[in-house]
């Protein structure tokens, strides 16, 4: 199948979007302050850096919403901190993917992004990897709700990230729990909802092939796309089954579609 991954109809990699939220309560968001005191003992980050302003530097008339923060060399900025406005939540459906409701009048939410320096890496399973890990450390210590991977409409308990986490350090594949969800279409297919942040392209499990197994299959439709990058030729892949399936980029170039054969 081709490989090719001219990146066409993915967002800028410059353009550092609001991707990985993370749900307090109404009135539990911590300050910038908060913290900073959190990073003198805490395991999951290495150094705090500057504070921030709208997610750039500090002004000292304004109020501070923010804090730079270092995990094994790669820098992110957390945003959306106490006292000043919350992250807006992206309409999920009112439920996260682990099971737990997510209530919008309950909940504020911050960001954490990608430091300029790396945002370009965002494809990267390490940088992905320490992403999540720092943002669970944050979650847990302040008591978050949940986080949201909002590329994907992928919402989940606090309680039940630390085993996503666990088997992907275990396994070393890609986390495709917490990148993606797999909704049905009206005309009965299943559409992936996260893909394209990496390749610029979803996928469509066409209708003959939705069945009482379609998971595994979505899942290494994804896993295999996400190496493989943008398609622009039609190529077969192996389904779990052991069945041939055939990828066929759509005449748009948005989607890949998955048919028999």
């Amino acid at each position: 199948m081709s490989g090719m991954s001219d990146k066409r109809g993915m967002n800028d990699p410059r353009q550092i979007g609001d991707d990985l939220l993370i749900l307090f309560p109404y009135d539990r968001r911590p300050t910038a302050r908060q913290v900073r005191a959190a990073c003198e003992t805490a395991d999951f980050v290495d150094a705090d850096g500057p504070e921030l302003v709208n997610g750039r530097g500090h002004a000292h008339i304004a109020v501070v919403d923010g804090i730079s923060l270092q995990r094994s060399g790669l820098v992110f900025d957390l945003v959306g901190l106490a006292p000043g406005p919350a992250i807006p939540v992206p309409e999920l459906g009112g439920r996260g993917s682990g099971g737990g409701d997510i209530v919008p009048s309950r909940t504020l939410a911050a960001s954490l992004r990608l430091g300029p320096h790396i945002s370009a890496g965002r494809n990267s399973l390490a940088v992905l990897r320490e992403w999540f890990a720092i943002t669970q450390g944050i979650a847990t210590h302040f008591d978050a709700v949940m986080i949201c991977w909002t590329p994907g409409g992928v919402a989940i308990p606090i309680d039940k990230l630390g085993p996503h986490l666990a088997e992907w350090d275990a396994r070393g594949q890609v986390p495709v729990s917490l990148l993606a969800s797999f909704p049905y279409t009206l005309d009965g297919a299943i559409q992936s909802h996260g893909l394209r942040y990496f390749t610029g392209q979803e996928f469509r499990i066409e209708s003959p092939l939705v069945g009482a197994e379609e998971t595994p299959l979505a899942r290494l439709l994804f896993s295999h796309l996400f190496f493989a990058g943008t398609q622009e030729e039609t190529g077969q892949l192996t389904a779990p089954d052991g069945h041939a399936l055939r990828l066929q980029p759509s005449d748009n170039g948005r989607y890949v579609r998955v048919w028999p054969g």
